[in-house]
């Protein structure tokens, strides 16, 4: 079962807590019975284990015309620091919920917006949807699932990206959610992550991923298509990060496999 969004309350809650004592503290912030039923829902998807097919079948999906409520860079900015700590917040409950751990990196660079807006977004700041943003990053497919299940829940969900279902060319998996949050109205970009997969994003393949977007970039910036030499370079690079994506994937599949 796939759950789209529900309630946007969110709290931050001590850290050494049972789902018990979760399902608990959000009644006491519920408004009526009809959340409650929900929190009960909510505490069986944590208390219940989950399968690789689960994760895989999380359906991708996205709302129409997805934008910031801002098209100028200064004000979407003055708008992202309080957001991030709306997003913040949001995150450690779901970490905590679901025994994973939250990633806070704070806003994006204003240099590399301006970059991305320049050479991706065709100078449309407001399809800037990564301003605001964070990470969960599980340990295992099970406890991946159940943060999923409470963003699903407890935010509103604009568009949902499940690579464990489709991977990325260069082997890569994740789910990528984009939620409107609540008191901002800012869009802030989710990445949920399994741990191997993403101590390989952060290190051996990031190096990887510059170089090929360097390349593309380069192709965007001179309005042209690649060239062959840089498509066998991208290619190469390519192949470099499909077998280190490979093997950590196999680690989380044979350990499904050996306790099925």
């Amino acid at each position: 079962m796939v759950v789209h969004t529900v309630a946007r309350t969110h709290r931050l809650l001590p850290s050494a807590v049972s789902n018990d004592t979760i399902a608990d503290a959000m009644f006491q912030h519920s408004k009526n019975s009809h959340n409650f039923k929900l929190i009960n829902k909510t505490s069986v998807l944590f208390n219940s284990p989950h399968s690789i097919k689960e994760l895989q079948q999380i359906p991708s999906w996205r709302q129409h015309n997805i934008t910031q409520p801002y098209n100028q860079l200064e004000k979407l900015y003055q708008h992202a620091y309080p957001a991030q700590q709306e997003l913040n917040m949001l995150l450690e409950s779901a970490a905590l919920a679901s025994h994973s751990q939250a990633f806070l990196p704070g806003i994006k660079n204003q240099k590399r917006a301006e970059k991305k807006i320049a050479t991706e977004l065709l100078g449309n700041v407001n399809k800037l949807t990564d301003v605001v943003r964070g990470s969960v990053v599980a340990t295992n497919i099970s406890d991946l699932v159940k943060a999923y299940y409470y963003l699903a829940q407890y935010s509103d969900i604009v568009r949902v990206k499940n690579r464990f279902d489709s991977p990325a060319v260069s082997g890569y998996r994740d789910i990528k959610v984009l939620i409107r949050l609540s008191n901002s109205g800012l869009i802030a970009e989710i990445q949920l992550h399994l741990e191997a997969i993403a101590e390989i994003k952060n290190g051996e393949e990031h190096d990887i991923y510059e170089a090929i977007q360097n390349i593309e970039r380069i192709s965007i910036i001179k309005r042209r298509a690649l060239d062959d030499i840089e498509k066998m370079q991208i290619k190469r690079l390519q192949e470099k990060s499909q077998a280190l994506y490979a093997k950590a994937w196999q680690a989380y599949t044979q350990h499904f496999n050996l306790a099925s």
